[in-house]
């Protein structure tokens, strides 16, 4: 079974130069490409990321 080699994304939300919170989304849902199979389900798209304190 393939496994993806893209690390995720992490989100940081930082308040006073300190990190609160994080969200981990991963890399294959966001990914770009020109052809549309390629694409991540999420490519282009606004999405609300809950973070993790």
């Amino acid at each position: 079974q393939p496994q993806c080699t893209l690390p995720d994304v992490l989100i940081w939300m930082l308040s006073n130069n300190r990190r609160v919170a994080y969200a981990r989304v991963p890399a294959q849902n966001i990914l770009y490409s020109v052809v549309e199979e390629e694409k991540g389900k999420d490519c282009a798209k606004i999405q609300t990321v809950f973070m993790k304190v």
